[in-house]
């Protein structure tokens, strides 16, 4: 199993490290470690510090709002708390770094971010978790997976956003025995802006996961090109993954029940119920409220 906490070589022969660290469900990466690696500044953390500053003046808040402040271990072996971001927001934060190095590095940390997938059904990672906690764990990682999926869809002609929204409804199709994203909504009777990954329980994430990683894997390996093949190839993968649920004599998709909250809710409730967790007790070890028999 890859370590929780882990120094990764950026390979292109530069030797540079980025450090990672999982959390809630996904990567994060060091914000410092990719700015400087795609800046090549002389202090990275002052370079980072001033990035961070210009953004917040040009109302990037949504972006600086969803960094984390993580421990990594820094060059001299201390644990220290470091700007990290997960891939998603990565991506965004590159976007104000130009650097030749980008494309390679964006493809990186995809691959990076998506590593653990496969670990996942080789492990009890999920076997402890409540049906939540594996639902909020799962949304991490199909959200992670999508990102890598949209770069390997965008090397065979997919590439606007557009593009892409057609693309994963050929693999909704697949999966949902002919639904679109727009059909799935409307089953769930979800709100214009309601995003169908977040109305899900894990098996429905769980199904949608493997259908993104299996699609992602076949469009990297084979020459596929072209919006249409891609699309054929989208529905294929999904229509295969359908198969192979009702093969096992599992539930499709379209007949799993939507949850009665979102993932966002189920994501507040574990932050609270952590927090909760975290406080201090007003008592000794031992000792109780009084009994009432003194």
């Amino acid at each position: 199993m890859t370590d929780n906490r882990a120094l990764l070589p950026f390979d292109e022969g530069d030797g540079r490290l980025i450090r990672r660290q999982w959390h809630d469900g996904r990567w994060f990466f060091s914000v410092v470690d990719v700015v400087g690696l795609l800046s090549e500044a002389a202090s990275a953390r002052t370079y980072w510090a001033q990035l961070k500053a210009k953004l917040g003046a040009e109302g990037a808040g949504e972006t600086l709002q969803a960094l984390k402040q993580l421990k990594m271990r820094s060059l001299d072996g201390k644990m220290r708390a470091t700007d990290a971001a997960d891939v998603e927001t990565m991506f965004r934060i590159m976007q104000s770094v130009p650097s030749p190095k980008a494309e390679p590095v964006k493809q990186w940390l995809a691959k990076a971010g998506a590593e653990k997938l496969e670990e996942i059904a080789e492990s009890d990672l999920l076997s402890g978790m409540t049906t939540e906690q594996r639902a909020i764990f799962l949304r991490g990682q199909v959200a992670d997976r999508n990102l890598s999926l949209a770069d390997a869809a965008a090397g065979a002609g997919v590439v606007s956003g557009r593009d892409f929204a057609v693309f994963q409804d050929h693999g909704y199709r697949g999966l949902y025995a002919g639904e679109t994203t727009r059909d799935i909504a409307a089953r769930k009777g979800l709100k214009r802006g309601q995003a169908i990954l977040d109305w899900m329980g894990p098996d429905e994430l769980a199904a949608n996961l493997f259908r993104a990683s299996q699609t992602e894997q076949k469009l990297r390996r084979e020459p596929i090109q072209g919006k249409t093949e891609a699309n054929q190839t989208h529905f294929a993968v999904g229509r295969a993954v359908r198969g192979f649920i009702i093969g096992q004599g599992n539930t499709p998709p379209e007949q799993l029940p939507t949850p009665d909250v979102s993932i966002q809710e189920l994501q507040r409730r574990e932050q609270k119920r952590l927090e909760a967790e975290r406080q201090p007790s007003l008592f000794a070890e031992g000792e109780g409220e009084d009994d009432g028999n003194d």
